[in-house]
C-alpha cells in the first residue's frame, strides 16, 4: 500500500454488502483496502458481482462519491466452474476496481453501489472511512510498526529497496505461513511492473506438493491495480490465487512460479518478452494437538463449521416417505469433510443417502456447504424421534477442538386413511382370507394302466444317451480349460500397459500441438481405464469421495489417492474450461500419472 494512505498494511475490511444470495444466485460484495486513509492518499474500492454465466450481465452503477474524488476505474469479468456431485455450475464474476481520493479530513462515507440484474435492483451497504490529516498520518507511520501477520497481507511489503533495480517483478505471497494441518493458507501470485505489459505467456505455477489446492481466482485478463511504493507508481496484476490446505505437518517449500511477460503491441510497436521467476516460500505446517484430540476425530474436519438437520414433513402417515437433511456449513475444505451418519432409527426404514457439495469464496476464504439427503419411511404410528448427531472438529481460529451437535427431531406418524396407497412399497405380508382356513378337497377318478417303459424299444438307447453326453462334455471341458484364459485376468495383466499406451498417446498429442481438451481427456481415460481393468472400480459412476473410499479400502496410500483424485479433477477442469495451453504443466501431469500408476501397482508397499 502507498505510504500516502497512512499505512503500509493491506487490510481487507469486509464491510459486507448485500449479502445473501437471491433466488437467481446473485451475490454482491463491496470492500476497501483500508479503513483509514490520509487526506492526500488513495483508497481502493472493490465491488464483486457474481451471476449465473448463462444469464445476461449485470449493470454496476457507482454512487456520486460526495466525500471522494474518483481518480481511476477498471472492470474485468471471469468465469468460474464448480463441480458438485457430478453436476456442473458456471458463474460469471464481474470485478470493478475504483481508486478514490478523499476531499476532506474526518469521517467519510462511500455510498451504496447499485446493481441492476433482470429487472431487479440490489445494493451494498455504505462503508465508513476515517480520513487522517497529513500530520496525523505522519505520526501513525512512525508510531505503530506492522505485525508479522499483517505484513503478509501486503504482497509488496518491504520491496522498496528491490524495485529500484528492477522494473518488472513476479511476487508470490502466502497470508498464513504457520497454518495447522487442514487450515487454509491463501497463495497469491502478483506481477509488478513500471512499464507497459500487453500480456503473459507460459505461466508455470508450482505443483503445491503436500497441499490440497483449490482455485480462488484465475483471471483470464490482466487487471491493473495501481500501487505506489516509496512514492513511485506501479501497476500490479493478480495472476493466480489459490487456497492451500496442508496435508501433513512440517516445513514445506512452495517452488517458485515462472512467467514470460510480453510488452509492446504487435505490428505498430516492437513486441518483446521477459522471463521472470518468483521467490520460493517456506511454510511451517503445525500438527494438530494430540493431547486433547477426541477419539473419533477425523483429520479432514478442520475449519469453522456448523451442523443442522431438518425433516420434511414433520407429520406423516404410515408408509409415506419423509426427507431427512443433514447440512454442514462453514469455512474450510468441504471436499475433505466427513459427516456423521444416521444409524438405524426404530420405526423408520432408511434408504441410501445422496451427498451434494457447494463451495464459494468469501473475503478470500473458501466456504462451502455439504448436504446429505436421505429418504425415511415410517413403519409404525406414534411419536418417532430422530436422534441428535454430533461431529468433532478442530477450529483453527480458536486453536481448539469443538464438538458440534444437532437437535433431535420429533416425527408424528398417524395411521393411513382407508384407501390410501403407500408411496413406497412395503414388504409382502401373509394375510388370512376372510372366513378362516379352508379344507383341502380331493377329486378321485379312474385311470388305465399301460406297459412299463423299459419294455419299449426306445428306452435303453435313451437311457444311455445321458452318460454318453456327460462324457463328451467332460472331454470337451478339459480341452477348453487347456486353451482358455480368463478375460478378466488378461485385462488385469494388461491394465498398466494399456494405461501407459494412452499416456504415450497424450504425449504424442503434445508433439503434434494438439494439447487442448483432447489431451486431458486421454490422460483421464488412461487412469480411469486402469482403475476399471486392474482395480475393478468404475470411476465414471462414483463421486470423488466414493472413489477415494474404494481405493483406500484396497490398501492404497492416502497420498496416492489424493494425487489421483487431484489429477482427475484437473483434467475435468481443463476439458470444460480450456485456457492457454501450458506444455510444461502438461508434461508434469503426464509424469504424475506415470508415478501414480506405479504406486497403484504396489498398494501394500505404499500403504505401509
Amino acid at each position: 500500500m502507498s505510504r500516502r494512505t497512512g499505512s503500509a498494511v493491506l487490510l481487507f475490511v469486509g464491510l459486507c454488502a448485500a449479502g445473501a444470495r437471491a433466488a437467481d444466485d446473485v451475490q454482491i460484495h463491496a470492500s476497501t483496502d483500508a479503513d483509514e486513509v490520509a487526506v492526500d492518499g488513495t483508497l481502493n474500492l472493490q465491488v464483486l458481482v457474481t451471476v449465473p454465466s448463462a444469464s445476461q450481465g449485470a449493470d454496476v452503477q457507482l454512487p456520486d462519491f460526495k466525500d471522494f474524488d474518483l481518480v481511476g476505474r477498471s472492470q474485468s469479468e471471469q468465469t468460474t466452474i464448480e463441480f458438485s456431485n457430478g453436476a456442473q455450475n458456471i458463474y460469471r464474476r464481474i470485478v470493478t476496481n475504483v481508486a478514490l481520493t478523499p476531499r476532506h479530513e474526518g469521517s467519510a462515507t462511500i455510498e451504496p453501489v447499485r446493481v441492476s440484474y433482470r429487472g431487479r435492483s440490489y445494493q451494498t451497504q455504505p462503508i465508513n472511512v476515517r480520513v487522517l490529516g497529513a500530520a496525523q498520518a505522519q505520526r501513525r507511520r512512525g508510531a505503530t510498526p506492522p505485525s508479522p501477520r499483517e505484513s503478509e497481507d501486503d504482497p509488496f511489503q518491504g520491496m522498496a529497496t528491490q524495485i529500484g533495480a528492477r522494473d518488472l517483478m513476479l511476487r508470490a505471497t502466502v497470508d498464513n505461513k504457520v497454518p495447522y494441518v487442514g487450515e487454509q493458507a491463501t497463495y497469491s501470485l502478483y506481477l509488478l511492473a513500471r512499464g507497459g505489459v500487453s500480456g503473459i505467456d507460459k505461466l508455470q505455477v508450482p505443483k503445491f506438493d503436500g497441499f490440497w489446492s483449490e482455485a480462488l481466482e484465475e483471471p483470464q485478463q490482466l487487471v491493473n491495480e495501481p500501487r505506489i511504493i516509496d512514492g513511485i507508481p506501479y501497476s500490479s496484476f493478480l495472476l493466480r490465487k489459490r487456497a492451500l490446505f496442508p496435508l501433513r505437518p512440517g516445513k514445506v517449500e512452495i517452488e517458485p512460479a515462472e512467467v514470460d511477460v510480453l510488452s509492446g503491441f504487435g505490428m505498430l510497436f516492437s513486441r518483446s518478452s521477459a522471463h521472470r521467476a518468483s521467490q520460493p516460500i517456506i511454510i511451517d505446517v503445525q500438527p494438530l494437538p494430540v493431547a486433547t484430540r477426541p477419539p473419533a476425530f477425523d483429520l479432514g474436519n478442520v475449519g469453522s463449521w456448523t451442523l443442522s438437520t431438518s425433516v420434511e414433513p414433520l407429520t406423516v402417515s404410515v408408509g409415506q416417505p419423509v426427507t431427512f437433511k443433514l447440512v454442514a456449513q462453514g469455512r474450510g475444505n468441504v471436499r475433505d469433510l466427513r459427516l456423521p451418519r444416521l444409524g438405524q432409527v426404530p420405526g423408520l426404514r432408511a434408504y441410501d443417502a445422496t451427498t451434494t457439495d457447494k463451495k464459494s469464496v468469501e473475503k478470500g476464504q473458501l466456504v462451502g456447504t455439504r448436504t446429505i439427503e436421505q429418504l425415511l419411511v415410517p413403519e409404525r404410528t406414534g411419536d418417532l424421534e430422530i436422534p441428535s448427531l454430533s461431529m468433532d472438529i478442530f477450529d483453527p481460529a480458536q486453536r481448539a477442538y469443538r464438538t458440534i451437535r444437532t437437535e433431535p427431531v420429533r416425527l408424528l406418524v398417524h395411521a393411513a386413511e382407508p384407501g390410501t396407497a403407500a408411496t413406497v412399497a412395503l414388504p409382502a405380508q401373509n394375510l388370512l382370507a376372510a372366513g378362516g382356513l379352508r379344507p383341502i378337497r380331493l377329486r378321485l377318478r379312474e385311470t388305465a394302466t399301460s406297459a412299463p417303459p423299459w419294455t419299449e424299444a426306445w428306452f435303453w438307447p435313451a437311457l444311455a444317451a445321458g452318460p454318453f453326453a456327460v462324457a463328451i462334455l467332460i472331454a470337451s471341458g478339459r480341452a477348453r480349460r487347456l486353451f482358455w484364459k480368463d478375460p478378466r485376468e488378461l485385462r488385469m495383466r494388461r491394465a498398466r500397459t494399456a494405461a501407459q499406451a494412452r499416456l504415450r498417446g497424450a504425449e504424442a498429442m503434445l508433439a503434434d500441438r494438439r494439447s487442448g481438451a483432447e489431451f486431458y481427456a486421454e490422460v483421464a481415460r488412461g487412469l480411469t481405464g486402469y482403475l476399471a481393468d486392474k482395480q475393478g472400480i468404475v470411476a465414471a459412476g462414483l463421486t470423488r469421495e466414493e472413489l477415494s473410499s474404494a481405493l483406500l479400502a484396497r490398501g492404497h496410500a492416502n497420498a496416492t489417492v489424493r494425487s489421483l483424485v487431484g489429477i482427475l479433477d484437473q483434467c475435468d477442469e481443463r476439458r470444460f474450461a480450456p485456457g492457454a495451453a501450458d506444455e510444461r504443466a502438461q508434461r508434469s501431469l503426464l509424469a504424475d500419472g506415470e508415478r501414480i500408476l506405479a504406486e497403484l501397482d504396489r498398494p501394500g508397499k505404499d500403504a505401509a
